[in-house]
């Protein structure tokens, strides 16, 4: 399989950039490894078929590049964005990464808000041009033209009569339809603005465990599986833990990913890179998050062994080279914790834990680092 001329670029400019880095660690070194491999294996003879635009690839070295595809709104984020210094200046390494991604996420949250009020101000003065315009049509088909001179002749005045109510039936004829036009279309860029905003909150949704949470509920036994939502749990809420699932067979950890699209899941990488319509974007590797919650919460509870952990992937999920073992729809969710039947804990510790669960928050100690 050969890939596309964008990937291939995209390959080889990363590419570049590792092997001029000067303070080259052993991830880096690795990662350079897999490119040179990919490239090799897989960018003989690229296809075409995804192939950007040249003004797309003009804007990859840009933040905001994946988010505003339309020239004139990223020209208006290109002057609003200020680059933080933590991008650029200092040490660069996963924490100032992550801190650099949380600056530049608030800036262009900030400048979103500032769009939707210049779009709704825009949508209002539009509103009233157009009401005040049918005003004065329909002002202009209800008075009829004034005679400016009355003519002694009775047989021309009765022609001038006839010709100026012809006109005015016209005028209110067209004064009528064009009411209608103006309506449907106010009417179509109503429901083009509703479905806009569905999309947005439907993009920028947060993580849910609730369909996770019901695809467990009804698949397991009840009498052998406790299923417990971090907010019934403060323990849950501090480790920043999805939920789990206790029974004789282990405990389940689950942390929820609310990404879509092509994942390009590196297991031995700290970011992640989610590819779908309309952007791209990096987010923290889950695997390495859901470990450290995991032995936080086996230590919290007390549990020696036995404790598993997955992550759960919204269904349309499509994992690139491969899917990772612990990652899972939510679908197949139940299916993963069923074909463990071997049991390890007793009932008596199983309701130990769910008394430590809800709580034993305070058990953290200060001094332990919670992955975020």
């Amino acid at each position: 399989m050969q890939l596309d001329v964008y990937q291939c670029d995209r390959y080889a400019a990363e590419l570049v950039f590792l092997q001029q880095n000067t303070e080259m660690k052993q991830s880096d070194q690795a990662r350079i490894t897999r490119l040179i491999e990919r490239i090799e294996n897989y960018c003989e003879s690229p296809t075409v078929a995804r192939k950007p635009p040249v003004e797309a690839r003009e804007r990859q070295s840009v933040f905001g590049h994946a988010h505003y595809s339309d020239p004139e709104i990223y020209a208006q984020w290109q002057a609003f964005f200020q680059k933080p210094a933590i991008c650029h200046h200092g040490e660069q390494n996963f924490q100032s990464a992550v801190k650099c991604a949380e600056m530049v996420a608030k800036q262009r949250q900030a400048f979103e808000s500032r769009l939707d009020k210049q779009k709704e101000a825009k949508e209002r003065n539009r509103r009233t041009e157009l009401t005040r315009a049918s005003k004065e049509i329909s002002q202009e088909t209800t008075t009829p033209p004034s005679v400016a001179s009355k003519r002694d002749d009775t047989s021309y005045q009765l022609n001038t009569d006839i010709a100026l109510d012809k006109n005015a039936g016209h005028f209110s004829r067209f004064g009528f339809w064009l009411s209608i036009v103006l309506c449907g279309y106010l009417f179509i860029e109503l429901i083009k603005h509703m479905s806009r905003s569905s999309s947005t909150i439907n993009d920028n949704k947060k993580r849910s465990f609730k369909p996770t949470y019901h695809a467990l509920t009804s698949k397991l036994d009840n009498k052998k599986y406790i299923i417990v939502h971090r907010s019934m749990s403060p323990l849950l809420e501090e480790l920043d833990i999805d939920g789990v699932a206790l029974s004789p067979f282990g405990l389940f950890v689950f942390v929820s990913c609310p990404y879509v699209g092509e994942i390009e899941a590196n297991l031995e990488s700290e970011m992640w890179h989610v590819t779908r319509e309309g952007g791209a974007q990096y987010f923290l590797n889950p695997l390495n998050a859901v470990k450290i919650r995991a032995s936080k919460l086996a230590e919290c509870v007390g549990a020696k062994s036995g404790v598993k952990y997955i992550v759960t992937f919204n269904s349309g999920c499509q994992f690139y080279p491969g899917k990772p073992v612990s990652c899972f729809e939510i679908e197949q969710v139940a299916f993963e914790v069923m074909r463990y039947t071997q049991f390890i804990f007793s009932y008596e510790q199983l309701r130990y834990f769910e008394q430590r669960l809800y709580s034993q928050s305070h058990a953290l100690e200060a001094s332990h680092q919670i992955a975020s």
